[in-house]
């Protein structure tokens, strides 16, 4: 039983992976254009980060 539960859990991670790749790809892309035009990407999350 625990064989099958690893291949199963490795099949959707994998799964998983191969279906978000080609959205990582175009987000890259995007983000990498903004850049390029001078619009700052930044996350609110760095902001606070820098604030403390």
């Amino acid at each position: 039983m625990t064989p099958m539960l690893l291949l199963s859990r490795h099949c959707i991670i994998y799964w998983v992976n191969v279906w978000i790749a080609p959205i990582e790809c175009a987000f890259d892309l995007i983000e990498s254009e903004l850049e390029r035009r001078g619009m700052a990407l930044e996350l609110a999350d760095d902001k606070a980060l820098r604030a403390a």
